[in-house]
């Protein structure tokens, strides 16, 4: 079972929460408070964050969180990323299919509803870590105005639910680049290739933090994608001593981006 959590707190994923309830035939729970259920899908309303959480209210193969975005520009977006306290050295696990199939379902729910916002992956950030699921957040941002948006609100919900059913995909870890990773969010909408965590330029990239993130992939990784412009020499270097030691692949994302147009 897939689990969808929104806070109670957060108006954007209150939004979502009721853009799920209104589309598609969630029925309430018998056994769990606030929560509703639907297909192979429970949705749980919880009362507080969580970035901090430690252990789920009911057992599931993967969480979910429907969430809202911030930022100083306040452009409307809609964004996923999976969750990991770079500074702490501390990753949750990540499904690059269920990122890839967020991404994509974004991108098609706001070109039919006619919506602004710009689509991206975002680096990983923040927590929660210690859940033993891959753990994927689907957002709106940038301000409270489209917090509330109910189209943006849709369209994260189509989204989560097309996560039921997720894209197969070549797994890969994303390295390098700025937080809103626009290289690596076009090697997933473009290629058969799904990017999970992505270390960005800023974060302090060792051997250590890149393998972890390797191990924290479900379904194991098949490549290392780089923004070859977006690292430096001693990231490439500490990514190519890794892939070797691993037997995974290292390739740069304009060398995937060009592969899939032959």
């Amino acid at each position: 079972m897939k689990l969808i959590l929104a806070s109670a707190q957060d108006p954007a994923a209150k939004n979502i929460a009721a853009r799920l309830l209104e589309l598609y035939d969630f029925e309430k729970s018998s056994t769990l408070p606030n929560s509703y259920i639907y297909d192979q899908v429970l949705l749980a309303l919880v009362p507080g964050g969580v970035t901090q959480l430690a252990s789920l209210p009911v057992d599931a193969d993967e969480v979910i969180v429907a969430s809202r975005h911030a930022s100083e520009s306040g452009k409307p977006s809609l964004t996923a990323h999976v969750s990991g306290e770079l500074e702490k050295r501390k990753l949750a696990v990540t499904s690059p299919q269920t990122i890839k199939t967020a991404l994509q379902a974004l991108v098609a729910a706001r070109d039919e509803l006619g919506l602004p916002h710009e689509v991206s992956l975002e680096a990983t950030h923040h927590g929660p870590t210690k859940l033993d699921v891959p753990v994927t957040f689907v957002e709106i941002g940038s301000s409270s105005e489209q917090w509330v948006d109910k189209k943006a609100g849709e369209a994260v919900a189509r989204a989560i639910i097309a996560v039921a059913s997720p894209a197969k995909c070549r797994n890969a870890v994303g390295l390098g680049g700025p937080h809103y990773a626009p290289r690596h969010t076009e090697v997933t909408l473009r290629t058969d290739v799904g990017v999970g965590h992505i270390l960005p330029k800023y974060a302090r990239i060792d051997e250590e933090l890149l393998e972890q993130a390797i191990v924290r992939t479900s379904g194991g990784v098949e490549l290392l994608a780089l923004d070859w412009k977006g690292t430096s020499g001693e990231q490439r270097a500490i990514c190519q001593t890794v892939a070797d030691r691993l037997g995974i692949r290292v390739q740069r994302c304009r060398e995937i981006l060009a592969q899939a147009k032959v």
